[in-house]
């Protein structure tokens, strides 16, 4: 390594150019002639300079940091969508930073607080239980920076994003009816939670718009301890297949529950969709390859990120952000057959 520097103005007077344009380059601002910051690039390297993003933000008042609070990495939707806000975020020239939480109001309030003290450009967070005149959330509008609520737990006056589960749960049923159920078995949707209780409402409302009791027509199959995992399908497969007069189509709330319940109804010798049709949501990587492979809700994740993404970078219109989602139709739903069909519509209204 050639004889090392320690900042922007020694690497600038090296080169002979403004610490100004150095520190440009650096940062891949737009403006910058390409050979000058390949050039200021190759220094950098050589003198093993890498210039210090919170030093920056003590000087400038800002750094290139987005914060990102997260509850839960074991959820797989929300894994791929932090992969996908991390590229989004690099390719907006800025760094993602998170920080996980136990989905308590102090730890987030906690991250938050970290993000407020360096200064971060702006933070987003997942599934915040925090309501809008938490201390947390004063203190970063305080300090001019913006927060936005991806999904929040509790409604806020602030700027929040997510997918319309009223809609996804309106084309889930229309998509079932249209086929000729009239019996719906639903696993793991539960409305004492505010994502459970969107999904709940959405379900009641495709009923009632069909014309249909959602009493008579649905049937909720759930645990005490809900995880929604493969085996929590598999379990709640094994309960509906002994159920007297079952369903003729099952609801789940995310594909892992899905395909775990396609397995169980497997296992008790009910054929998926024959006898059983099956619906996910998250449109997972994985669907499109189970046997059969699984109609679902497509959420529109990356979609969401950018557009959550796009209003922390430009948060002079506070508001809601909300992703239209969308069906994917593959092999396991279908009409139900025979007698299951005529029982199922007899009983329906």
């Amino acid at each position: 390594m050639k004889n090392p520097v320690h900042s922007t103005s020694e690497l600038a007077r090296r080169l002979g150019l403004s610490r100004w344009t150095v520190s440009r380059a650096l940062n891949g601002h737009a403006g910058i002639n390409p050979e000058t910051a390949a050039r200021v690039r190759d220094e950098a390297r050589k003198a093993g300079f890498s210039p210090s993003i919170l030093g920056r933000g003590l000087r400038s008042g800002r750094t290139d940091l987005i914060g990102i609070i997260a509850p839960d990495l074991e959820e797989y939707f929300l894994t791929r969508k932090l992969s996908v806000l991390r590229l989004r975020i690099e390719e907006a020239g800025y760094h993602g930073i998170i920080q996980m939480t136990d989905s308590s109001a102090a730890s987030e309030r906690a991250a938050l607080e970290r993000f407020r003290t360096i200064r971060c450009t702006g933070v987003l967070t997942f599934a915040s239980s925090l309501g809008p005149r938490d201390i947390g959330l004063q203190r970063l509008k305080e300090a001019r920076i913006p927060c936005l609520q991806i999904d929040p737990l509790l409604k806020t006056s602030g700027i929040t994003a997510g997918t319309d589960r009223l809609e996804a749960q309106r084309l889930t049923l229309e998509h079932l009816f249209s086929l000729g159920h009239r019996q719906i078995g639903v696993f793991g949707i539960d409305s004492s939670t505010t994502y459970g209780r969107q999904r709940y409402e959405g379900i009641a409302a495709a009923c009632m718009a069909a014309g249909l009791s959602p009493e008579k027509s649905l049937r909720w199959f759930s645990r005490e301890q809900p995880k929604d995992d493969f085996a929590t399908g598999h379990a709640l497969a094994n309960e509906f297949a002994k159920a007297p007069q079952r369903p003729t189509a099952i609801v789940t709330i995310n594909d892992r529950m899905a395909l775990g319940a396609i397995r169980g109804l497997q296992e008790n010798g009910l054929d998926v969709p024959r006898d059983i049709s099956v619906i996910g949501y998250d449109n997972a990587d994985f669907s499109a390859y189970s046997n059969p492979s699984l109609t679902t809700i497509d959420p529109q994740g990356e979609t969401l990120m950018q557009g959550a993404l796009d209003m922390i970078l430009s948060p002079k219109n506070p508001g809601s952000f909300r992703v239209q989602p969308t069906l994917i139709v593959r092999q396991s739903t279908a009409a139900p057959s025979g007698d299951r069909q005529r029982n199922s519509c007899s009983c329906s209204v």
